[in-house]
């Protein structure tokens, strides 16, 4: 029985030295050939293509059918044409920083901490100190009001 399989072992392994050596030599038999190379183009990476798209210009000018108003002249209903709005400046409010808030707790009622020229001061809905009234306390902002003017200011 040793022998049968010494034998099987040496066929299977002849066969498999007989396909290596036919894949190696199968090369060798094209050397005989003269071998052409095709004359190629040089790919150009830099070539613009030619452009096969157009441009459909049936649509409306979405920039052109509103006028910018000018606003320097235009005067709403709710002023007075008595008062020239052309002298009005902005104010400056940068004068009033809010600081934050505080929760009375016996009143349940929320102290805004507001500061109005470097000068800090606590106002509740309602009150007014340094010519400042505190309007409406929203927590992350307050609605303030100065010399007749009113404006949200944001916490800082």
């Amino acid at each position: 029985m040793t022998y049968v399989l010494g034998l099987a072992v040496l066929v299977v392994w002849g066969m498999i030295i007989y396909r290596i050596f036919a894949a190696v030599n199968a090369n060798d038999d094209d050397s005989a050939t003269p071998m052409v190379n095709p004359v190629k183009e040089a790919y150009n990476d830099f070539s613009i293509p030619k452009d096969t798209t157009h441009l459909l210009l049936n649509y409306r000018d979405p920039f052109g059918l509103v006028r910018q108003k000018d606003t320097a002249r235009f005067i709403p209903s709710r002023i007075s044409t008595r008062t020239p709005v052309l002298g009005v400046k902005p104010m400056d409010w940068s004068f009033i920083r809010y600081s934050g808030y505080m929760l009375n707790p016996a009143t349940k009622k929320l102290i805004a901490l507001v500061s109005v020229n470097g000068q800090n001061i606590t106002l509740s809905e309602g009150q007014t100190k340094n010519e400042v009234k505190l309007i409406k306390n929203l927590r992350d902002s307050i609605k303030v009001s100065f010399e007749g003017k009113t404006k949200f200011i944001g916490i800082k």
